[in-house]
């Protein structure tokens, strides 16, 4: 009923603006039109020189608060990620409910290059990271209605900015001059299923104080977002799989597909393999049937977290004199997120036993028989622990960032210095989990004296064991899940220090102008850490050993920045100049690196420029790449010097004979010939840390044209056309357990590097020594990374009636996205992802009082894996419409509605099984909406 009334108030308040959009206008936007035309000297992105804010030395694409509130999103990372520039993010809460953290976390990134390649920067300033041992910033903790506009440029900017500017750099610039008190809040869901409710409330106050001498603007806002359940949307409501592995089509769903991990339990004979389940509802052993006892993991999925927020953020400024200005910068978000995905799938492999005993007095009596029947002491089984409840976790996030500096002037130089401090705490509690050894406790059961079931173990006992009955729906009992239940919990950090010093001014004047200079000096401090329980510490909670994460590094860094005007004022040349940066870095962990950049700016005439780039790029190893521990993993690996004899030929021969533990083994049994129990499972960690690791670094390179014309009565036209190629070397990545093995042993330089993740067992007598007993996967540079494509931004303006018409069309084309690694080159242009072509368009007619947008968004065709003749399918193109209107009914009093997927486009269908699948949702959520249409309603008071 809730749901059917708001669903009501929404499409009624959606008449009424329709309605509404027939209201004469006034005059409510000409004097934002008038401050759009005066040209302003600030600091644009891309570059700390000072210079008109048109005359960009890079192709920067700005996004403004009006378009912020035009979207009706609560977090400014989704409309971020709508643009072409942008590539598939990491985290969203459309993607992260699977993680065992990190889940409801959002991030962007930059050409599909990665969040550690794109840096992020408030007001011009790094900002703490919100992924602990990552430099990826949550952008759920930036202050959405505090912010005056984003720009955004692509390609390296390292020299500029420092580390990380490899795919370029997103700058959130914040409102620092606020006057009056502003109040919104907002509804949205949607609207077929009422669900996905996002609401929205923000107070915002500021004004100047002391005659003018100083400004203060404070912001608060609260946010909830209720997300969606996958059961709540028809085709995702059972678990299904693709019916290619059927012998069908790839599109074509097999449903139900259950799992097989049974909530009544699967039992198997171990010496028949014959399998089998005990209905409690029926009383009687039964043959598994998947269809009848299967479990349905999708009524426990979500398809987005929901996600609850609470920000406060203020800027403060104050002129101490008429040159020297302090400025203040703070920033808290509090943020609760919500995973839910389907209770433990528990294996007897799980609890490194050989199954349960066939004297538990728990077994049915007629599987019981089966077993002795067959010789066995042990009945194996695997079972669905629904009773524990469902796995999820629970997660409270803190983050806090202060800023304060100086900013002034001095014979015609501004300078600033500031020092900053950001900190990230996530606190983690998960559900579902078990204790392998309270549970392996709890199946050594026995019947006492009495007649009844108890712990066979006293010590078990006297610690609160409770017996374990795992035959049959909803026969684990609340004392015994009590006792087995390991609830997780989970406390990761980060903290960020930042200061330095920033001098800009003219040197000299030159014939065509001054010659001007930015330089200065910047220190950062980061550190993070990852405390898991100490259950998973151990592996202890049914899942493999996860130890702790902890470390820091510090980096000093000068740069300087020049623009060298060359010639101006000639026939073809109003203006043409040079600009170079160079920046120095001495990290504590990998030494000193270099990043530098050239470029040319040439001013034809005042409706056509011409720009070009080079820039050097760097990535430092973040903290994870650096020290993480790695998880625990026991896949099974292929040995090259399985069947090695002492005669056997060959660089991977030589290569393991070489080897005092296999050569003993040869000369023993005469080969190195590994038995079952060796080939099985071998352990080891992915994802090491590797404290060896140096920079990646990029060579990118730009070029473009910027066209200017008022055309009179048709309106005024600003386009811009912009090449790009971007190289990245050296890439830090993680190599694959069985590359290492490959690599170690089929090379002529033995050992070498990738030998280093390998243990072979050195003990023991001759013919048990040499099997591989840990196969590690660890970071490393190795590979380049190759993207080149054009760039179009286009913008028409004029008045129509009674109002104005803009129109705005922003392109990407990618040419080349090219992954080489180990020899391997793979061309991902086409691929979900990695769209060969991109649009965004919007429509906007503003009269006085009325403000009316369209926006089209255009993914063009890609396949979910271009390497697999059997996933090399087309998913088509994918375009999606949304809705906004905005009304001014007084001066003090506004109201927006929209309507995002204005015509319901439902994402492309990649079903489980099908790479890029993203788990519950039938689609690939990371880039296309699986939520359907939905709207939202706002109103805005202000003073």
């Amino acid at each position: 009923m809730k749901k059917n009334l708001l669903s009501a108030a929404v499409k009624g308040a959606l008449g009424l603006t329709a309605a509404a959009i027939m209201v004469p206008s006034m005059s409510a936007y000409a004097q934002e039109a008038e401050d759009a035309a005066l040209v302003e000297e600030v600091v644009v992105t891309g570059s700390r020189i000072v210079r008109a804010n048109l005359d960009s030395p890079t192709a920067i694409t700005t996004v403004d608060s009006a378009s912020i509130e035009y979207s009706g999103e609560l977090n400014s990372a989704e409309i971020l990620r709508s643009l072409p520039a942008t590539g598939v993010s990491g985290l969203s809460s459309n993607n992260s409910n699977f993680l065992t953290s990190g889940g409801g976390i959002n991030t962007v990134e930059l050409r599909n290059l990665g969040e550690d390649r794109t840096l992020v920067l408030v007001n011009g300033r790094r900002y703490v990271s919100g992924v602990a041992g990552s430099s990826a910033v949550d952008w759920n903790t930036i202050p959405t209605e505090l912010i005056e506009r984003v720009e955004v440029i692509t390609g390296g900017a390292s020299a500029i900015y420092g580390s990380d500017a490899l795919a370029g750099v997103i700058n959130v610039i914040l409102k620092d001059d606020f006057e009056g008190v502003s109040i919104t809040s907002s509804h949205g869901e949607t609207l077929e299923y009422g669900d996905d409710t996002t609401d929205r409330f923000n107070f915002t106050a500021g004004g100047n104080f002391d005659g003018g001498k100083g400004n203060a603007v404070v912001s608060m806002t609260y946010t909830d977002e209720g997300g969606v359940l996958a059961r709540d949307r028809k085709n995702t409501a059972v678990d299904d799989l693709s019916s290619i592995y059927f012998g069908g089509s790839v599109t074509d769903s097999t449903a139900p597909f259950y799992s097989s991990y049974s909530e009544y339990g699967r039992f198997g004979i171990p010496s028949t393999g014959d399998q089998y389940v005990f209905d409690n509802d029926l009383g009687e052993v039964v043959d598994w049937d998947g269809d009848k006892y299967g479990f349905n993991r999708q009524h426990f999925r979500r398809y987005s977290v929901p996600t609850e927020r609470f920000l406060i953020s203020s800027n403060l400024n104050y002129d101490l004199s008429d040159n020297l200005e302090a400025f203040v910068e703070t920033t808290f978000a509090r943020t609760e997120t919500q995973t839910e995905i389907e209770p433990y799938p528990l294996s007897f492999d799980d609890l490194y036993i050989d199954g349960v005993s066939i004297d538990n007095p728990y077994v049915p009596q007629e599987l019981r028989d089966l077993a002795v029947a067959a010789g066995d002491e042990y009945i194996q089984f695997v079972r669905r622990t629904t009773e524990l409840d469902q796995r999820g976790s629970f997660a409270e996030r803190q983050t806090f960032r202060a800023l304060v500096g100086l900013r002034g002037e001095y014979n015609d130089w501004n300078w600033d210095t500031f020092l900053g401090q950001g900190q990230m705490q996530d606190s983690q509690r998960g559900t579902g989990q078990l204790n392998i050894s309270n549970f392996r406790n709890a199946l050594n059961a026995v019947e006492d004296a009495n007649g009844n079931i108890v712990c066979a173990d006293p010590a078990a006992v006297a610690e609160g064991c409770a017996p374990l009955n795992l035959f049959g729906k909803g026969a684990i009992s609340q004392e015994a899940a009590d006792y087995v239940s390991a609830p997780s919990v989970r406390d990761q950090r980060t903290k960020q220090t930042i200061a330095g010093i920033n001098v800009n001014g003219s040197l000299v004047d030159l014939p065509a102008g001054p010659l001007s200079l930015a330089t200065g000096w910047e220190y950062r401090d980061e550190y993070a850490a990852d405390f898991p329980d100490a259950l998973t510490r151990t592996g202890q909670n049914a899942g493999n050993k996860e130890e702790p994460t902890e470390g820091s590094y510090s980096v000093n860094e000068i740069y300087v920045e020049m623009e060298a005007p060359l010639l101006s004022d000639l026939p073809g040349v109003q203006s043409l100049s040079v600009g170079a940066a160079y920046r120095y870095s001495d990290y504590d962990t990998i030494g000193n690196t270099d990043a530098y950049t050239g470029r040319v700016s040439w001013v034809i005439n005042d409706e056509l420029r011409v720009r070009g780039q080079y820039a050097r790029a760097v990535r430092a190893p973040n903290i994870s790449e650096l020290y993480s521990p790695g998880g625990e993993n026991f896949a099974s690996v292929s040995d090259p010097c399985n069947g090695v004899t002492a005669t056997t030929s060959g660089v991977v021969a030589d290569n393991c004979r070489s080897i005092p533990a296999v050569a003993d083994r040869i000369a023993a049994e005469g080969v190195f010939e590994l038995t079952q129990p060796e080939i099985q499972g071998t352990g080891g960690f992915t994802g090491k840390g590797n404290e060896n690791l140096f920079t990646e670094t990029s060579d990118s390179y730009t070029f473009g044209a910027i066209f200017e014309h008022d055309f009179g009565t048709f309106g005024n036209i600003t386009t811009s056309l912009d090449w790009y190629s971007i190289e990245i070397e050296d890439l830090i990545d993680t190599v694959g357990r069985q590359t290492s093995v490959d690599f170690c042993y089929n090379s002529t330089s033995f050992p070498n590097n990738f030998c280093d993740f390998i243990v072979r067992d050195n003990s023991g007598p001759a013919f048990q020594k040499g099997e591989i007993t840990e196969v590690n996967s660890g970071y490393i540079n190795e590979g380049t990374l190759t993207t080149e494509g054009i760039d179009l931004q286009l913008g028409w303006s004029r008045d129509v009636g009674m109002g104005t018409l803009d129109v705005n069309l922003n392109y990407g084309h990618v040419m080349d996205y090219t992954l080489s690694k180990f020899g391997d080159a793979d061309e991902l242009v086409g691929e979900v992802g990695y769209f060969e072509n991109q649009w965004l368009a919007t429509i906007n007619y503003a009269m006085d009082r009325l403000v009316v947008q369209w926006e089209t968004a255009y993914l063009s065709d890609a396949s979910p894996d271009l390497s697999s003749p059997d996933f090399n399918y087309s998913v088509g193109e994918y375009v999606t419409h949304d809705l906004f209107a905005n009304y001014q009914f007084t001066e003090s009093v506004s109201a927006n509605i929209g309507i995002n997927n204005v015509l319901d486009e439902e994402a492309p269908i990649i079903l489980s099984g099908v790479p890029g699948n993203s788990t519950g949702t039938d689609t690939n959520a990371s880039v296309y909406n699986p939520i359907g249409r939905s709207a939202y309603v706002g109103v805005r008071f202000t003073f």
